[in-house]
């Protein structure tokens, strides 16, 4: 009987050992499939990000003031390119508001500051 009950339990320890296994290998499946759809998520949002209208308007006059003179008054172009629907990262869009772009853009480091160049970029975005 001791050795019918120790094989039982055995048995049930494999059974248990398997489903532990299983569950784990499907619990990390779970993890890799929700970080996915959050960098999917995040991707979108960053090429479609909502964009607060108060950034929208201040963006707007900073536009007139700073970029209209190369890009036009609507941003469709004349010197400097088209900014209707930038594919670029909100990272990248900054990056070159500050550094420029050597021998076509000047640099805006020293003239607009972080929440200004946000501003740009929300207004940029609103721009389809």
């Amino acid at each position: 009987m001791k050795t019918a009950m120790f094989e039982l339990k055995a048995a049930l320890c494999a059974v248990f050992a398997g489903l532990l296994a299983v569950g784990s290998t499907l619990g990390a499946a779970m993890l890799i499939s929700q970080s996915v759809l959050q960098t999917r998520s995040a991707t979108k949002a960053n090429a479609d990000p909502v964009v607060q209208p108060a950034l929208v308007t201040a963006g707007a006059r900073l536009f007139a003031l700073n970029c209209s003179h190369c890009h036009a008054d609507d941003a469709t172009g004349d010197e400097g390119p088209d900014l209707h629907g930038l594919t670029k990262s909100d990272a990248r869009i900054k990056a070159i508001i500050t550094n420029g772009v050597k021998g076509e853009m000047p640099s805006f480091k020293k003239k607009l500051g972080d929440a200004d160049q946000a501003a740009l970029i929300g207004f940029l975005r609103s721009l389809r």
